[in-house]
């Protein structure tokens, strides 16, 4: 791949010099502006082709420059400082392409390594691999793995603590909507990039949304204080009356509650995982649900794996109609399976 300018080694006194350098056996004009005591920036008008440590001579064949690395994109005081710091970190013999490889995320945030390949003279996998081994000592984020795009480690994580901070402030504020926009001035991470989306999906699990278009939807929310309220009220009045299997007639003639606040209730508490939906009747808390498989569990190791609804009824105290339910759940679950009239326990004893 051919470029425009490189880093190189050159011993020369000036701090700039013009003079013509041999590429491809042909002299070409490049300008050389210092960096470091023995390191230039060789900037030339046409884009040439160099590789790793090659040696270039010049056409009076007074001097020689040593390519270390093509210039990818345009670097600030600072990061050339840094820059200049890898390079001069071995003698010309000693360096590894590897090691500089594993370092130029940390100079510049994003670094599209299939640029590189025909320099350091490696293949598409090879270094892929070597990127992926980066990645899990959690030294390196690959982003593309087709366009071998990285960033580092630390700073694939800063990004997750501020997004991390603005999702949590959306939840606990009861945002819906959060646009794209919004996110790209606080981050300062432009929203058509790979890695803007990439990082969006890396909270599908912990945030509840949906991505559309130029925003999220966010489709869980914080409770309210009335939602709190109603929570708390109806599972407290369930468990009063000891009921652990309930359906919506009984919060309805429990509590004062609308049947919107009852229905809207009953759904943030499946959605917390403190009830289960039996069917389209009937629902049991989860902790009592837990108790009940344990029970079958226990019923297999000293009984058997076949279970008929009598033996359930022993084992749990409910009426025939909450068994039927009971057992139609597990069935769904693949707890158990019909057999006739019997249930085959299918859970490991």
């Amino acid at each position: 791949m051919k470029f425009n300018s490189y880093i190189v080694q050159l011993m020369h006194r000036e701090e700039s010099l013009t003079a013509n350098v041999l590429a491809a056996g042909e002299p070409v004009s490049c300008n050389f502006k210092k960096i470091a005591p023995d390191l230039f920036i060789a900037l030339f008008k046409e884009q040439v082709e160099f590789s790793f440590l090659e040696k270039i001579e010049f056409k009076k064949g007074d001097k020689a420059m040593v390519v270390l690395l093509p210039l990818l994109s345009k670097f600030n005081k600072r990061k050339m400082t840094k820059l200049s710091r890898l390079l001069c970190e071995n003698s010309p013999g000693g360096r590894d392409k590897y090691h500089i490889l594993a370092n130029l995320a940390g100079i510049d945030k994003f670094v599209k390594m299939d640029e590189l390949l025909d320099f350091f003279s490696i293949d598409h996998d090879t270094l892929g691999t070597f990127l992926l081994e980066m990645e899990l000592k959690q030294k390196l984020k690959v982003i593309n793995i087709n366009t071998l795009t990285v960033t580092t480690y630390e700073n694939f994580q800063d990004y997750r603590d501020q997004l991390n901070a603005i999702f949590t402030a959306c939840y606990t504020n009861r945002n819906q909507v959060l646009k794209f926009s919004e996110i790209e001035t606080k981050i300062k991470l432009p929203q058509s990039s790979i890695f803007f989306r990439y990082l969006l999906h890396t909270f599908t699990e912990d945030f509840s949304f949906k991505i559309k278009k130029d925003k999220l939807l966010f489709k869980k929310l914080a409770l309210s204080e009335n939602e709190k309220e109603s929570l708390g009220e109806i599972a407290e009045l369930l468990k009063k009356h000891k009921l652990t299997i309930f359906c919506i007639e009984n919060i309805t003639k429990l509590s004062t509650l609308s049947n919107k606040e009852i229905y809207d209730t009953l759904w943030l508490m499946i959605e917390s995982g403190e009830v289960a939906q039996l069917n389209e009747k009937y629902f049991i808390f989860t902790g009592e649900l837990n108790k009940i498989i344990n029970k079958l569990k226990k019923y297999k190791r000293n009984q058997g794996e076949m279970i008929d609804i009598q033996a359930l009824r022993e084992l749990t105290l409910y009426t025939r109609k909450y068994i039927i339910a009971l057992f139609e759940y597990f069935d769904a679950q693949q707890i158990t399976a019909r057999v006739d009239n019997l249930r085959k326990i299918l859970l490991a004893a």
